[in-house]
């Protein structure tokens, strides 16, 4: 059996894609990753390291066969910045890889064969992005503003970003001039000094929020820099400075120092949504809406009156934006938060749209409240002779953070009687397909998988997956 060792040069022939969509080729026992090679391209690899499994890990030294689907890079950045995967990659073989993808997590985490949808595309894969974290870095000795390179935190600096528009380009060539002017140092990792670690910002219609994150008490000549953000943006942000001594890789503090206020507010299928630099808002606003709207959209379809009227459960609600989409059209939505100011944060959103009749917000853990929560529904506090007069289970929405959910909510969920609908939005294809198989196992099949391109020219995908119960279940505790 061949034996490969670091920075042999391979020559090797890629025939499928892997998971984060770069290249694999085998030979005999031997699996070979090569980033940025494409599927029937020959090419000449250096191997990294390999594993005890016989998985070789490369980096690309040359194209020797090009693939018709590799496509020029528009960033001089690619593959030395950390931020795209697939830039070098037609659009549309990105989507195709991604559904395939999803696909094979279905049969490899969860046991199930899906049909999933076609990836529903961006019509903007350029661009599309809301939102900015980008840290600074020292670069020839000189302030920059960049990416880390992948799994290092060496600073790759860019002066603009093609999956961001302009106003990026500009905010960068503010902040780098004023920290050229009054010569403050970016935040060192190894040393644990320097003062500025990232700047953090958010576009909103012509409304910029804008955060820096320093390693000290105080942002100095933050006067200036106002002055500077004025005359780029037109006075139309807010400013903020947070305090992030800690050193890890948690890119904001705990708090916020207000250096510039501003209201700034972000619509949301018609909500008006007051952000602040915690809220949570998905960076691409186009997929956002379109997976809002069939949600919506389905669910109203079912809304009825009286003892057949929807109620839906948002489990992981964050500010209830979504909530406060379907209490518009009539629904009673109950949101689900941990997060205190997030709470206090979605009472203040259902107020200023008119809909706090149709939306409670509970603040606490899901795993907890949920249990109580749909008893207390599905009972509806009234009861006939003893029996429940709305005995319909509510629709359920997870759309938790990376990590997935809380194993005892999908027990609760599990448990529920009737026919329960399940709605789950997910960033992360690896926590969704665990999730997925336990609550198949708890008796709910599989309706749709439509997975939609919320990140263009990235590995990532979001997708959201439909489910009911199975009405030849029987037992249940809920």
């Amino acid at each position: 059996m061949a034996v490969y060792k670091q920075d042999d040069i391979k020559e090797l022939y890629i025939t499928a894609y892997g998971a984060s969509g770069e290249g694999i080729a085998k030979e005999g026992e031997f699996v070979f990753f090569v980033p940025f090679a494409l599927k029937g391209e020959r090419v000449k690899a250096k191997v990294k390291f390999v594993n005890r499994k016989n998985l070789v890990f490369c980096e690309l030294k040359e194209v020797i066969e090009k693939s018709e689907k590799r496509v020029k890079p528009i960033c001089n950045r690619f593959t030395r910045c950390g931020g795209c995967d697939m830039l070098h990659l037609d659009y549309g073989e990105q989507l195709k890889i991604k559904k395939d993808n999803i696909t094979a997590l279905f049969r490899k985490n969860a046991g199930i064969e899906v049909a999933a949808d076609d990836v529903v595309p961006c019509s903007k894969p350029l661009g599309y992005r809301n939102k900015i974290q980008i840290p600074f870095g020292t670069v020839n000795g000189e302030t920059a503003m960049g990416f880390f390179r992948e799994n290092s935190h060496k600073i790759v600096s860019v002066t603009k970003c093609f999956l961001h528009g302009e106003w990026v380009e500009k905010l960068i060539k503010v902040f780098l001039e004023f920290a050229k002017a009054h010569g403050l140092k970016a935040y060192d990792d190894e040393t644990k000094k320097g003062l500025l670690r990232h700047m953090v910002a958010r576009k909103l219609g012509n409304n910029y929020s804008i955060v820096v994150v320093t390693n000290g008490e105080k942002l100095p000549y933050e006067k200036d820099l106002i002055k500077r953000l004025d005359k780029e943006t037109g006075d139309c942000y807010a400013l903020y400075n947070s305090v992030k001594k800690e050193h890890d890789n948690v890119v904001m503090g705990k708090s916020v120092i207000t250096l510039k206020a501003k209201d700034i507010y972000a619509d949301v299928m018609g909500i008006k949504m007051k952000i602040n630099p915690y809220s949570f808002l998905q960076l691409n606003d186009e997929i956002r809406d379109r997976i809002y709207k069939r949600i919506a959209d389905e669910i109203c379809e079912e809304k009825g009156e009286g003892e057949e009227k929807v109620t839906v459960i948002d489990a992981y609600a964050g500010v209830g934006a979504l909530g406060a989409v379907l209490a518009k059209r009539g629904v009673t939505v109950y949101n689900i938060e941990i997060v205190k100011e997030a709470t206090e944060d979605g009472e203040a959103l259902a107020k200023a749209n008119g809909v706090e009749s149709r939306v409670k917000n509970i603040n606490g853990d899901a795993a907890k409240i949920l249990p109580e929560l749909i008893k207390e529904i599905k009972g509806n506090k009234e009861r006939d002779n003893g029996n429940p007069k709305n005995g319909k289970a509510p629709i359920i929405i997870l759309d938790p953070p990376r990590k997935g959910c809380d194993e005892k909510v999908l027990e609760t969920i599990n448990g529920i009687t009737g026919e329960a609908k399940i709605y789950y939005i997910s960033c992360n294809p690896a926590t969704l397909t665990r999730d997925i198989k336990k609550l198949s196992e708890g008796g709910y099949e599989i309706g749709y998988v439509t997975p939609y391109d919320m990140f263009p020219n990235t590995k990532h995908v979001e997708t959201l997956v439909f489910m009911k119960k199975r009405q030849d279940i029987e037992g249940g505790s809920l």
